[in-house]
């Protein structure tokens, strides 16, 4: 069932056209009934005009017997008879009868073969009880004419139906409202939005959904609390330890004059654990669930230079070339989270990029989109790999890499995480370099009628970097 709205009107629809068939048949049935009594009725009402009219033609010593009236345009309306002595002598008939008796005198209504056809007929007595008619009506013509008058009745009651769904279409949608509007509340909530649904004017039938999903939304409030208890305090416990395991491998360093193998290898898996740490710790705070950024104007222009300087003493120790061009470009966003991908970007492409390398960080605004561009001349990834690097603990190879730099496979999907949740798109693709990657990330650009924020925004920026 994907519509509750289409199921109650198929359901709704199918019990009215049963109804109305039910009527219909009914109606029709009773109506055939009727019809048949009036015909009768007519019939009998014909005696009592052969009663004024025959025994003028009977006491006339000009007639003929059995004398044959003219020949009539048979209609819905007409009727032929004959005209019975009591001696049972034909003495007069209309021109469709035959000449043989087509019935039995015996008082009462019959069903007749005359030709090809029924025929309806009344076997009754004269009025002076010397003679006996014979009426008759063909049963073609009868039921054609109660079917053209019964029919009037019943075809309002068919053609009634699509008003009726129509009509049903609109109540439901009336009467469903309060879901629509209970989900529309919860789909424009931001995911960190938990608070309960406020139960207003909520119809009976909601009050009992409303409270599960209530005490749905109390229960995941709850357990993002606890998981942000325990990432604060994980952050704790586990960046305390190692800073002590880093102070005392670097003490062990400068005690010996040339570290040993043990000791090198030692620092380097303290450094290692120390990322990696602080990558999960930076995945969990960007999840979508957890993610309390609070959106505005953002420079990304301004905010790319920024990250460029930031790593400037890394890019000197590889001799990297670093790249930039672009426009300025704002859009609507969070100043940390999005810090947080370019740092994570330009950092792999620094990883990744072989000394002496190039590295091109770009910004373009193309009418309503602006789009970000991180280059470098490293080893890139395969095409093949494109979709799985955003995976978590991914890297390509493994921990044997091909530029043999240590990593954890989470960097990339704290850029994607950023990414989704700023509704942009982000693509893999070769670099126009050599050799390399080539990410291409699109926003949406900030409008504007925003003006007046950019510049406020602008300012306290401007704060922060002096």
């Amino acid at each position: 069932m994907k519509s509750i709205r289409g199921f109650l009107i198929i359901v709704l629809l199918a019990i009215v056209t049963l109804a109305n068939f039910a009527a219909a048949v009914r109606g029709y049935l009773g109506s055939m009934d009727e019809a048949e009594r009036l015909f009768n009725q007519r019939l009998l009402q014909q005696v009592d005009l052969l009663n004024y009219t025959l025994p003028a033609f009977q006491s006339n010593p000009a007639t003929q017997f059995p004398f044959v009236f003219p020949e009539h345009d048979l209609d819905e309306t007409a009727f032929e008879f004959q005209w019975i002595s009591h001696e049972g002598v034909l003495l007069a008939r209309s021109a469709a009868m035959p000449e043989e008796i087509v019935s039995p005198l015996e008082s009462g209504f019959k069903t007749i073969n005359i030709g090809h056809y029924r025929w309806h007929a009344l076997v009754a007595p004269s009025a002076d009880k010397l003679s006996w008619y014979i009426l008759a009506e063909r049963d073609d013509q009868r039921y054609r004419l109660a079917e053209s008058m019964i029919l009037k009745a019943v075809y309002p009651m068919v053609l009634s139906i699509p008003v009726v769904g129509i009509i049903l279409w609109f109540v439901l949608g009336i009467g469903l409202k309060p879901i629509t509007n209970l989900a529309r509340e919860l789909s424009q909530r931001e995911a960190t939005d938990l608070r309960p649904i406020v139960q207003h004017n909520v119809p009976i039938e909601l009050v009992k959904l409303t409270h599960s999903a209530n005490e749905l939304l109390r229960r995941l409030d709850a357990s993002f609390l606890r998981e942000k208890r325990f990432s604060g305090d994980a952050a704790h416990e586990l960046r305390t330890p190692i800073a002590a395991l880093k102070i005392h491998c670097d003490n062990l360093m400068k005690e010996q004059v040339v570290p040993s193998d043990s000791v090198i290898k030692l620092h380097e898996g303290i450094e290692r654990m120390n990322y990696l740490v602080e990558q999960i710790l930076l995945l969990n705070r960007t999840a979508p669930d957890h993610f309390m950024g609070h959106f505005g104007p953002v420079n990304l222009t301004q905010l790319v230079k920024k990250v460029i300087v930031e790593h400037s003493h890394a890019i000197e120790a590889k001799h990297h070339q670093i790249q930039f061009e672009g426009d300025e470009c704002w859009i609507s966003g969070d100043h940390t989270g999005l810090e947080t991908m370019l740092n994570n970007l330009l950092g792999n492409a620094i990883k990744y990029t072989d000394n002496g390398g190039i590295i091109s960080m770009n910004t373009w605004q193309r009418e309503k989109q602006v789009v970000l561009e991180v280059m470098d001349s490293g080893v890139g990834i395969l095409e093949d790999q494109y979709d799985r690097v955003f995976d978590r603990f991914y890297r390509t190879g493994g921990d044997r890499h091909s530029s043999r730099t240590p990593g954890c496979g989470l960097g990339l999907s704290i850029v994607k995480q950023v990414v989704d949740l700023h509704a942009a798109q982000i693509e893999l693709t070769k670099s126009r370099f050599d050799s390399g990657l080539l990410v291409i990330i699109k926003f949406t650009a900030l409008q504007e009628s925003d003006d007046k924020k950019i510049s406020i925004h602008g300012g306290d920026y401007n704060e922060r970097e002096a």
